[in-house]
Order: C-alpha cells, then sequence, then structure tokens
C-alpha cells in the first residue's frame, strides 16, 4: 500500500476533526451550546478534509473501490434529491431542527469524514484510533464524574434529573460513549499483550465508564455488552476452536433480535421492556414506519419527522394513554428512512453492508488475531448498537461515520499486500520530504471556502441572537428573531418571551410571520392560540391548523 504523506495528513486530520467535534461545546454565546457549535465546526472540518481526499485520483480511478464510491454517491445523491423536494423552509431542511441540528449539512459533512477515512485508513491510523478512543473516553469519564459531583463550568438543564451529559447535551450519549469506551478498552485488557500495568489502567478506565452509565444512563450497558460480544466472538473465530466463536456469533445476533422485538412488545422480554421507558420508541418506531409508507421516495424531509410525528402515529396512542411528542424517531436507520424514503434508507444499510463484508474479509486474510483491529471493530459494533435505538448527535456520529470508512478502506487499502503476504518492502519516506500537490492545495481551498460558507451563517446568527436576549430590550429580541438563516426555536423564544412580558400584540406578529415560514409547526399554532388578546378567528385558525397536524388529538 501507498504510503504517501497527503494519506497520512488527511489520516490524522480526520482524527483531530473527530475529536474536535466530540469534544466542543460554546456555552456562553448561544442558547444551544451544543449540537449547533459541533454542526458548524463538523461542517467546516469535513469540506476541509473531502478536499484533501479529493486530490488522490488514484484512489477514485481504482476499479476496486468502485462498488462503495457509487453507494456513497447514491447516499449523496437522494440527500441532495430529498433537500430539492422537500417543501420546508431552506434553513430548517438544510441546518435541521432546533437541538438536533441533523438535516442536510449534517449528513453530507458526516459522508465527507467517511470519504477521507476510506482514503487514508491504515494500520497506523487503525492504532492511532484506538488510542484516541481510550483518551477522549478517559477526558469524558473524568469530566462525567465531576459533573455528578455537581462542578461543572457551565449549567445546562436535562430536565431528567441527572447533569452528567459530558460535552453531548445529554446523558444518553454519554451513557453511550462511555459503552464505546468500555467495549474498546475491555477488548485491550481482556486479548492484548500490552503489560499488566497498561492493563490496570484500562481496568480502571472500564470502572470509570461504568460509574458514569449508572450516573446517567443505562443504555450505556448495552454498548458495551454487543461491543465486547463483537470482540469475543472475533478471537474465538481465530483460535483453535472456532466453533466457539460462531456459537458466540449466534448467541450474540439471537439475543438482538429479542431485544428488539422485546421493544416491540412481542417476545419473551415483552413484558419486562415494553413497560419500561423503551415503552415511547415503539410509537416512534411505527410513526417512522408510516411516514415511509406514505412517503416512499422521498420521505417527510431532512429533520422533518417532529412536523409529521403527530399525523403519522398510530391511533392507538391516544387510547394508550402515551401522548410523548417527538423529533425524532430514535433510532438512526429509521430517521433515515423516514427523512428521505427507503432509497436513502437503502444506501445506507448498504454502507453498513460493506462495512460488514470488509471485517468479514479482513478476518480471513489475516492468519493471526488482530487486537487493533478487533478494537475498532468493537467500537464500531457498540456504536451500531446505540444507533439501532438512539438518536443521532453530531459527537457521536463522527465516530460511527469514520469508523464506518476507516474499516471498509483498511480492507481497500490493504488488499493487494495482504494477499501477496506482505512481501514488498514499504519505503517510508519522512514527511518533511515529500511536498504536497498542486491539486490538493486548490481543492482543499475550494472546499474550505465551501465549509465555511454552510457553516458560519447559522453559527453567526445564533450568537446574535443570544446577545440579543442578554439585553433584555423587547426593541432588540423582537427584530433577532428574523435574524437568517431562519431558526423556528427563535421564533417561539420570542413570542413565549413578548407574551410573558405582557407584549402580546408584538408576540402575535411574530407568530403569524413565524406561522407562514413554518405552517407545520404546531408549537407556533398552539402558542398563537394561548393568547388571551388574540382575536376569535385567529384562535380559531390555530385550532383548524392544530387539528390537521394532530387528528387524533380528540381534544382538539
Amino acid at each position: 500500500m501507498k504510503d504517501r504523506v497527503i494519506n497520512r495528513y488527511i489520516g490524522m486530520y480526520v482524527l483531530v476533526a473527530v475529536i474536535a467535534v466530540t469534544l466542543l461545546v460554546t456555552p456562553f454565546n448561544s442558547i444551544d451550546p451544543v449540537n449547533l457549535p459541533k454542526l458548524s465546526l463538523l461542517a467546516v472540518l469535513s469540506f476541509i478534509a473531502v478536499g484533501l481526499a479529493s486530490s488522490e485520483i488514484d484512489f477514485f480511478k481504482a476499479k476496486k473501490n468502485r462498488i462503495v464510491l457509487l453507494i456513497i454517491g447514491f447516499f449523496v445523491a437522494q440527500l441532495l434529491f430529498v433537500l430539492l423536494i422537500d417543501s420546508h423552509d431552506f434553513s430548517y431542511k438544510f441546518y435541521g431542527t432546533f437541538g438536533r441540528n441533523t438535516g442536510f449539512l449534517a449528513y453530507l459533512s458526516l459522508t465527507f469524514l467517511l470519504i477521507a477515512s476510506l482514503v487514508s485508513a491504515s494500520k497506523l491510523l487503525l492504532k492511532r484510533y484506538v488510542i484516541a478512543i481510550v483518551g477522549v473516553g478517559s477526558l469524558l469519564a473524568l469530566y462525567g464524574i465531576l459533573q455528578s459531583k455537581g462542578h461543572d463550568f457551565y449549567q445546562f438543564d436535562l430536565g431528567i434529573g441527572t447533569n452528567v451529559f459530558g460535552t453531548f447535551g445529554n446523558a444518553n450519549f454519554q451513557s453511550a460513549f462511555m459503552g464505546i469506551t468500555g467495549a474498546s478498552s475491555l477488548t485491550l485488557v481482556l486479548f492484548s499483550k500490552v503489560k499488566s500495568h497498561f492493563k490496570a489502567l484500562f481496568l480502571l478506565l472500564i470502572l470509570l465508564a461504568i460509574y458514569n452509565i449508572s450516573a446517567s444512563s443505562q443504555q450505556g450497558y448495552l454498548n458495551l455488552a454487543i461491543g465486547i460480544s463483537a470482540a469475543t466472538t472475533m478471537y474465538l473465530l481465530k483460535s483453535r476452536k472456532p466453533i466457539l466463536g460462531w456459537i458466540a456469533l449466534g448467541s450474540t445476533i439471537f439475543g438482538v433480535i429479542i431485544l428488539l422485538l422485546g421493544i416491540l412488545n412481542v417476545g419473551p422480554l415483552s413484558d419486562l421492556i415494553y413497560k419500561s421507558s423503551l415503552l415511547a420508541r415503539s410509537f416512534y418506531w411505527r410513526a417512522a414506519a408510516n411516514m415511509m409508507l406514505d412517503h416512499p421516495f422521498f420521505g417527510v424531509g431532512m429533520d422533518g419527522y417532529g412536523d409529521a410525528y403527530m399525523r403519522s402515529r398510530p391511533s392507538s396512542v391516544y387510547s394508550s394513554g402515551f401522548f410523548t411528542v417527538s423529533d425524532t424517531a430514535h433510532s438512526i436507520p429509521l430517521d433515515l428512512g423516514s427523512n428521505g424514503g427507503f432509497p436513502l434508507l437503502i444506501a445506507y444499510l448498504g454502507i453498513i453492508i460493506l462495512v460488514l463484508i470488509a471485517i468479514v474479509r479482513i478476518m480471513k486474510r489475516k492468519t493471526e488475531f488482530d487486537v487493533v483491529f478487533t478494537t475498532i471493530v468493537a467500537a464500531w459494533v457498540a456504536y451500531q448498537a446505540q444507533s439501532l435505538i438512539s438518536i443521532n448527535q453530531l459527537g457521536l456520529g463522527v465516530w460511527g461515520w469514520s469508523l464506518s470508512g476507516l474499516i471498509i478502506g483498511y480492507e481497500l487499502n490493504t488488499r493487494a499486500d495482504e494477499k501477496e503476504g506482505n512481501t514488498r518492502t514499504v519505503h517510508r519516506v519522512k514527511a518533511s520530504s515529500q511536498k504536497i500537490s498542486a491539486l490538493a492545495v486548490i481543492t482543499t481551498f475550494i472546499a474550505t471556502g465551501l465549509g465555511l460558507a454552510a457553516a458560519l451563517p447559522p453559527y453567526l446568527a445564533a450568537n446574535k441572537f443570544y446577545v440579543a436576549l442578554q439585553s433584555g430590550d423587547a426593541e432588540i429580541i423582537q427584530p433577532a428573531a428574523y435574524l437568517k438563516p431562519y431558526d423556528r426555536a427563535r421564533f417561539t423564544y420570542v413570542a413565549q418571551l413578548l407574551q410573558d412580558n405582557k407584549l402580546e400584540s408584538r408576540a402575535i406578529a411574530v407568530l403569524r410571520d413565524a406561522t407562514k415560514i413554518y405552517p407545520d409547526s404546531i408549537e407556533l399554532w398552539r402558542r398563537w392560540s394561548s393568547i388571551p388578546s388574540a382575536t376569535p378567528a385567529d384562535i380559531a385558525q390555530a385550532k383548524a391548523e392544530m387539528k390537521r397536524l394532530d387528528p387524533y388529538n380528540s381534544d382538539l
């Protein structure tokens, strides 16, 4: 495999980008200190990464890489089709809904990270990723402990009884990353040949991760269990008794199926699981399925789940007494299917299948157990486990997508060398003695400009809105609702603020404009109908729109 300096630069750059997006929070200049900053940084860094990667013409021309590039191209093409066809406000579908920011730009940026990981994947990069997972996991585990003791540099109320959320803004995501960290560390403890004092440190990290999971959300235990099950299966398959590996694999798959069926109130675990907090997911998943059936080719639009949820959820939801609403399916595959239709879901599943094929091929080629590769696979499997029953959070998503590219790319980039038994000697040249091509400079410059143009506007607008709120002056706050690119949350926030301060006519003016931009937002109509000074005609219209958006609600 060629060891070109540009490939090593891309690999290190992608890894630094993943770490930076995971750790970034900006609590002092935005009302959303987590998701929008991560999106903005992700967009800029991923555009630069794909700019660097696009200069590797040989990779994109190679016949062996065509299938993966076709599937990725199909995914991006479907994203573009959905963006063009979706009738939502452009900023809404491009940047995503407030507090999620998983619209078109987010998935395009994650795809760019995957491409850059594909191009740069190598044995060295795998080792660096293992170090990064352990390192970042250690930082977030220690941070989580500080948060659990009430020692944090900013206050962020989750409203769910725990303040252990790391840099993710949500306890479930902190728990999920601790599960990934725990699975990776336990793999190194059980199957690596590192010295005992290193294993002691890994054991300590596992204990810290478990503490964080118990203090935040139980979700991390699932990630940890499935991740280490994958590692154990790989170890047994390469042992002298591979039959044990097949038994372990079958048992893991069977366990996952039983768990998923239990969430849907089917199978032996249904009584235990269905009555728990996972009950909500069954309604979210059914709504997502209805959206796909009603909009099979282009879905309801990127991050459009929240607007369509009440119209798509089962009518039995009210008879069950379950009234919780949601702006996500709580399953990444179902989110993609409901947002972008069956084609987007199929393309995404195609990428997952390519990763699985790459894992099988690498295991067949290797004559001995590879603990570094196994740790990477354990982390990837742990991420996929949480992705089935959870939301796409960009601080987690960057790991899942870059690891997918890393595994596929590693199989592709080492295929020729390993088939030849590594008989060729790779002559390494110091990075300082090599030059980055002019094409790499040009493509990176263009991509950087595009990334900044896409990422900066919403972040700058959010910062201006934050400053306006600090003024406490209605003359400043009301115009701030109209900052571009538009954000529905700003309109809602300003209208509520004006109403609470007895400026009802101003609140109505803001809501009248907002509902023209976001006619499918039930929260805006509900806010308007609650204003005492609204005219009977306005209230009647608001309630009619609410009934349209929530047809099974007998109270409307």
